[in-house]
């Protein structure tokens, strides 16, 4: 009985598991690139994580599932791989101890000696909106690129007039900053947290940091001569064979989209929190109230709570009333939110569009030319002539 249940396991899943004829497929595109495209050596390897004795070699990018990454290369080293050991690790601690892996050392780091060599992608237009999301919206980078940014664009208003994140912060600003006595949130720039999406993208073309530059500048396909070729659209099934390889087969097999939903909920609250707790910065500029409706969106604005239900701030604003109050709310956004998916998934959609509505089709196009190469490489072209209908039209 146990063995049949063990085989019916792996059953399903190899069923959710993608074949190796894909990741052909993928080493065939990507080599044709590197092969007849002058451009396509640009860039480098960056920074690499190494698990010698499965001869797997991974090269990081942040917001590619980085942290996913991170937590079973830490876990490897520590020799802590079981289901709950795994994904018990801390987020701070996984960022903080396995860092960003250690730099590649060229004519150092030998290909030959890792058989299987990995790298995730991720459509640039989803990277970029979901770093503004979660270090821009969300206090990470208020004190270093966010106040940078303000203090470099000298908060021309004109620039970004008509943008529906002004108005956003403006209401914002009148419900939860007792300190907020102007006319307006663009004039702000002793925190830089009333950034908007427009003023981001301004800021990222000038400023260069890991969370936003090209994928193909800090992991070059051809340069690392990838073997696998992991997407976010498809990440579960994709890193099962690399989890295979790394002796972490199964890890997955009880991890359902709605289980993880609820882990990023666990993670990214408590991370932001104990930010608002311990840093000075985020402290004297921020609020529990605030915090907990700014996280709100950034879930409501990623598709994973129901859209149509606001937020309720609690008369009380003890950090941990604050906290577990926003937990239970979130917990019945996301159970309403699941009684219509495709619900969900539409406003995810029309969401991303409204932000990148805001941005002029000059600045549009400066950001698509910065990512222009991972387009190419990756196969977003379909992806991103559907942005240029949907902005550069209208």
């Amino acid at each position: 009985m146990a063995n049949l249940q063990r085989k019916g396991a792996q059953l399903e899943s190899n069923l959710w598991r993608t074949p190796e004829a894909v990741f052909v497929e993928r080493r065939r595109r990507l080599s044709d690139i590197c092969m007849n495209d002058p451009e396509a050596q640009a860039g480098g390897v960056e920074r690499i994580f190494t698990h010698q004795s499965s001869g797997v070699i991974y090269c990081f990018v942040p917001k590619a599932g980085c942290t996913f990454w991170k937590r079973m290369f830490l876990a490897l080293n520590r020799s802590n791989t079981s289901q709950p050991g795994v994904f018990s690790l801390d987020r701070v601690a996984i960022h903080k101890q396995a860092g960003y892996g250690r730099p590649f050392r060229k004519g150092i780091d030998d290909w030959r000696h890792y058989p299987t060599r990995f790298t995730v992608a991720r459509d640039p237009f989803s990277r970029v909106l979901s770093t503004y999301l979660d270090k821009a919206y969300l206090p990470d980078f208020w004190m270093s690129n966010m106040l940078n940014i303000v203090q470099r664009l000298k908060l021309v208003n004109e620039t970004f007039e008509g943008d529906f994140m002004r108005s956003h912060y403006d209401k914002m600003a009148a419900q939860y900053d007792p300190k907020f006595t102007a006319s307006s949130t663009s004039t702000e720039t002793s925190c830089g947290k009333y950034v908007t999406f427009a003023q981001f993208v301004t800021g990222i073309l000038e400023l260069d940091d890991p969370h936003w530059m090209p994928l193909s500048e800090l992991c070059n396909p051809c340069q690392f001569n990838v073997t696998h070729l992991i997407y976010m659209e498809t990440f579960t099934q994709d890193s099962r064979i690399i989890l295979d390889r790394l002796g972490l087969d199964g890890l997955l097999d009880h991890q359902d989209k709605n289980s993880q939903v609820h882990e990023e909920f666990d993670i990214i609250v408590d991370y932001n929190f104990r930010k608002l707790s311990h840093d000075n910065y985020v402290k004297r500029c921020s609020s529990t109230r605030e915090l907990a409706y700014r996280l709100w969106n950034n879930f409501r604005w990623r598709g994973y709570i129901d859209p149509e239900v606001a937020y309720i701030a609690p008369a009380r604003d003890e950090m941990k009333f604050v906290r577990d109050n926003l937990m239970k709310q979130l917990a019945e956004g996301r159970t309403s939110g699941l009684q219509n998916r495709t619900k969900l998934k539409a406003a995810q959609e029309e969401f991303r569009r409204q932000f990148y509505l805001t941005l002029s089709k000059d600045l549009f196009k400066k950001l698509e030319q910065k990512y222009a190469l991972d387009f190419k490489f990756y196969g977003y072209e379909k992806l991103r002539d559907q942005m240029d209908s949907s902005i550069l039209e209208r």
